[in-house]
């Protein structure tokens, strides 16, 4: 295995496609980055990235939003447009968080011009940000971030979880790097004090509405989301086999015109159902529809998938897959049906467990994959100490928008963001999160929320069951699985024989191959 690159010499930072960091006036700007500055603070960001400029009502300089902020207006914000903040004359901030919460779609609000300078994620944390207290330094990811003797990688936890070969995610705030931290969706970093702060939620949710009022709210916005996309640039919709893709695409069903289906495969059984669901959706509704030639991947399009993200979370499948997204349209958006999960609390609590099963921080470790240690212990510890919320179902609900969508969901996309497009989750609004997890738990239970959707949109899409293979294709996993095996240890013994005689330098070259033929 490849170490991960250690020093900031090393580094191409044109690649960091979308990427971003602020500092004070001597903060390091990559050669090539834009750079602008508001008072003391300096922004450097990669020239893709757009930046729209904050101002307040007395034409003052307030800061940035930076990403893809969609208004309620339906507009998908750009590079050069410029908008007014409240004054921030509350310390606790509410309204400027009304206002930053108005927006759906991909962002980060870094409010540097007033009283109270701090730093907002969406509301999912789609677009990750890591920070460096002492260095006074916040970044996309911590390769954007010099070493010094405080911030050595984490070693012993980096082998532990073994990232990039397995899917575990760093616990919470922790990072490859010590007193680098990463800050959590439903918090802001407070820019005076260095600090995290929990913004959101308050106290315990309660119910928005009823399940219809739900459906409609989240239906409707979904589709504002879209349509901001689809009528700014061109667009894939990922499409698979599962509800969150199909529900996308239920809301797109007015712009498909403007859209094409992206089914990235896969040499595993859920890649071949994804694709071969997804072709059939196409044909029967003659929709574009991009099936990458499989391919494995290159050992340079893994170590740059990886660069990307500073190791910071394991993503096998994004990863083994890096050499096939190389051949979609790089000027392409893409949207994403990640958030959509959420809903379906019943794929996080496990058999026996009720609204009353305490969650310990063993509990909460597990679905990271990561290992008891006193320092991964502890920040669960403190985080359960925090959440508010009266039930298990509440605290593992907080607990996947802040672990699961912002230490992962939002941290792999910025190693999938092709060179002038970006990766985006219409789902991603405050509204359509609360509503989702504030659903009658029987309700989520039954994962009815997509299906309702689905329903109301296009109720032709759910012709075909999700995730399971239709007709003849269960044959053909059958005979698929059969030659997989066959061609799995062929493969494994010539691999075995190249290794003879240089070992080190055979499992180097054959470890891509052999990570991609593992999963048949």
């Amino acid at each position: 295995m490849r170490k991960p690159v250690t020093t900031n010499r090393a580094f191409d930072f044109s690649r960091l496609v979308g990427q971003f960091l602020l500092g004070g006036a001597d903060a390091f700007v990559p050669q090539g980055w834009d750079e602008e500055r508001i008072g003391g603070w300096v922004l450097g960001s990669h020239p893709s990235l757009p930046r729209i400029r904050l101002f307040g009502a007395d034409g003052g300089e307030r800061g940035w939003l930076l990403g893809y902020p969609i208004g309620k207006d339906g507009l998908l914000l750009s590079e050069g447009d410029t908008l007014t903040v409240p004054e921030d004359s509350d310390p606790a901030g509410s309204g400027v968080e009304e206002f930053v919460y108005g927006f759906g779609g991909k962002f980060v609000a870094a409010l540097v011009g007033g009283r109270h300078p701090r730093l907002y994620l969406d509301p999912c944390g789609s677009m990750s940000v890591v920070y460096c207290p002492h260095k006074e330094i916040v970044a996309s990811t911590p390769n954007l971030i010099p070493h010094d003797n405080r911030t050595r990688c984490r070693l012993e936890l980096a082998r532990a979880l073994g990232i990039p070969h397995t899917n575990a995610m760093y616990p919470l705030v922790l990072t490859p790097r010590h007193n680098i931290h990463r800050l959590l969706p439903n918090h802001y970093l407070d820019l005076s004090h260095w600090q995290d702060v929990r913004h959101w939620p308050k106290k315990p949710l309660k119910s928005r509405g009823s399940i219809e009022e739900t459906v409609t709210s989240i239906t409707a916005i979904t589709k504002r989301n879209i349509a901001a996309v689809v009528n700014r640039t061109p667009a894939y919709l990922r499409l698979t086999a599962g509800q969150d893709s199909r529900m996308l695409l239920a809301c797109a069903r007015d712009m498909t015109d403007r859209l094409e289906l992206l089914t990235v495969p896969m040499p595993d059984d859920g890649a071949f159902v994804d694709v071969d669901t997804a072709e059939r959706i196409a044909q029967r509704f003659c929709l574009r529809h991009f099936v990458p030639q499989m391919a494995p991947p290159k050992q340079e399009d893994l170590d740059a998938w990886m660069f990307r993200i500073g190791y910071s979370t394991g993503e096998l499948r994004g990863w083994q897959a890096a050499t096939m997204f190389r051949q979609a349209n790089p000027a392409y958006a893409q949207l994403d049906g990640g958030i959509g999960g959420l809903e379906r609390i019943g794929e996080v609590l496990r058999p026996g467990e009720t609204m009353h099963t305490e969650i310990t921080p063993e509990r909460l470790l597990e679905r990271c994959l990561a290992p008891r240690t006193a320092q991964t212990l502890s920040v669960f510890r403190r985080w359960l100490s925090t959440a508010p919320a009266d039930n298990a179902v509440q605290i593992l609900d907080l607990f996947e928008i802040e672990q699961r969508l912002g230490c992962w969901g939002g941290v792999w996309p910025y190693a999938e963001t092709p060179d002038a497009g970006f990766l985006l989750f219409p789902m991603c609004h405050r509204e359509i999160i609360e509503r989702m997890i504030t659903l009658p738990l029987d309700y989520r239970l039954a994962c009815a929320l997509m299906r309702d959707v689905i329903e109301r949109e296009w109720p032709e899409l759910l012709e075909w069951p999700f995730n399971k293979p239709v007709g003849a294709t269960h044959a053909s996993l059958l005979a698929r699985r059969m030659w997989s095996n066959v061609k799995y240890r062929t493969d494994l013994l010539a691999c075995k024989v190249m290794q003879n005689g240089n070992l080190a330098r055979g499992t180097e070259i054959a470890l891509p191959f052999l990570f991609w033929t593992e999963s048949l």
